[in-house]
């Protein structure tokens, strides 16, 4: 017995104009009408499973409708959900036909409905999602909504156990990793300076070096750090300077990114205790580097981070203040404060200036047996009235400004270099008096220069 009845069979004809349908026909066609609706249910089914739904939904239906090329349903997709039951109505007429209930609109009031405004012509536009691995602060990306949901969701479930997927690690091309090989081993070596040349030059200037950067970044401090507690080879840290100083220079780099790493480097190359085995080598020149190095930095980076120069001025001062640092530490030091600009010398190099004067005076006599610490304090001393030389003359134009606050900063800071050096400052002081500098000298200071 068929499940279907001769009902659906005459409405459905008569939905196709086949009005005079005999009996028998509908007889002849009630098995096959059920073959082709059990064939299309079940192919339904299938797409249900394998949604993963219990329920049966119009877009199956649908779908394995196409699967056998047949034209789909159309009228039946206005529900909000699809596994929803669609709502059918009885019509008036026969009760045994139903129909799909939706809302009846007026064709006037649709009419005379306001037309609503027209929609923007499509367009492309670009903008980046990020730029070195820093997301721009624009209206196209909401970094800050997505992070304060982002916290809110942490914060609801952070007793839920969650599957965290391993950061995933930048790989190298082939070509890239022989690269950066040949150019480590360029920079280490000491025999072939040309091949050392052309690292150098490439660091400087090669776009390519972008992906190398955080290679080349964390190389410079492992090997600072290495050769500093290991073997102490002066040429190699030299070599290494260079490198950040290329790493600089290179137009296409974003070397803010990864100061954390060389900071430490160059630090370490300035306050270092014991940069090489010999002391009568030349670990001054690798120590006025690194600092001049240091100071290029705080001036290119500073209003990108506003705590990097004050916090590298302290460990400067500290290296100073503190009596048992030795005298190359301090020598750093005050090269480092020196090319930080006058004011920090006049703030933190300065002020301390007689009493860091009184722990060299032992040191300089010629009596001490020390000739390296007698050496080293030599070298500070010779540092220091540099220092102030920088000091008069970059700060001339200032109090040639009529500036009564920086003439009296001026001034009381001559009185304190006059007191520590004397005579030594003469060959600046000269210089001062011949540009026409309003500066209070002292009449022995006077009679000195005269």
């Amino acid at each position: 017995m068929s499940v279907l009845r001769q009902e659906m069979i005459q409405v459905i004809a008569q939905s196709l104009g086949f009005d005079d349908l005999s009996e028998e026909s509908m007889d002849d066609l009630l098995p096959e009408v059920e073959v082709r609706v059990r064939e299309i249910i079940q192919d339904a089914i299938k797409f249900r499973n394998h949604a993963k739904r219990r329920k049966l939904s119009t877009r199956d239906i649908n779908q394995a409708l196409q699967a056998r090329h047949l034209e789909p349903l159309y009228g039946f997709q206005s529900c909000s959900l699809d596994h929803a039951i669609i709502p059918l109505k009885s019509c008036k007429e026969q009760s045994s036909l139903y129909f799909y209930n939706e809302q009846e609109w007026n064709v006037q009031e649709l009419l005379e409905a306001v037309f609503p405004p027209i929609p923007i012509e499509p367009c492309v536009r670009l903008h980046w999602l990020a730029i070195d691995g820093v997301q721009p602060q624009i209206p196209e990306n909401e970094c800050s909504h997505s992070n304060k949901d982002s916290d809110s969701t942490s914060m609801q479930h952070e007793d839920q156990q969650t599957d965290r997927k391993p950061l995933v690690k930048h790989v190298l091309t082939e070509e890239m990793q022989v690269f950066y090989s040949k150019l480590t081993e360029a920079i280490k070596q000491q025999t072939d300076l040309e091949l050392q040349r052309a690292a150098f030059h490439s660091i400087s200037q090669d776009p390519g070096m972008r992906q190398l950067l955080p290679y080349v970044s964390r190389f410079v401090y492992q090997e600072v750090k290495s050769v500093k507690n290991s073997n102490r080879d002066l040429a190699i840290l030299v070599s290494l300077m260079r490198v950040c100083r290329c790493l600089l220079v290179n137009p296409h780099l974003r070397i803010e990114l990864y100061l954390h790493q060389l900071l430490p480097a160059l630090l370490s190359c300035v306050l270092g205790h014991q940069l090489c085995e010999n002391a009568a080598e030349n670990h001054w020149a690798l120590r006025d580097h690194a600092a001049q190095l240091i100071a290029t930095i705080c001036k290119k980076y500073g209003e990108t981070y506003a705590k990097l120069q004050a916090r590298v001025s302290k460990t400067y001062h500290l290296a100073i203040s503190d009596p048992h640092c030795p005298f190359s530490t301090q020598y750093g030091a005050i090269n480092g404060l020196m090319y930080l600009g006058p004011l920090v010398m006049e703030k933190l190099l300065f002020p301390n200036l007689p009493m860091y004067y009184k722990r060299l005076e032992p040191a300089l006599n010629s009596s001490n047996p020390d000739l390296i610490q007698r050496l080293e304090a030599q070298n500070c001393l010779g540092t220091l009235v540099h220092a102030s030389g920088m000091y008069f003359d970059s700060q001339m134009e200032t109090v040639n400004g009529n500036d009564e606050a920086a003439v009296c900063s001026f001034d009381t800071t001559v009185s304190i270099l006059y007191e520590a050096f004397g005579e030594r400052l003469v060959p600046y002081m000269a210089l001062a008096t011949i540009k026409n500098v309003p500066v209070s000298l002292r009449p022995d200071m006077i009679d000195i220069i005269i």
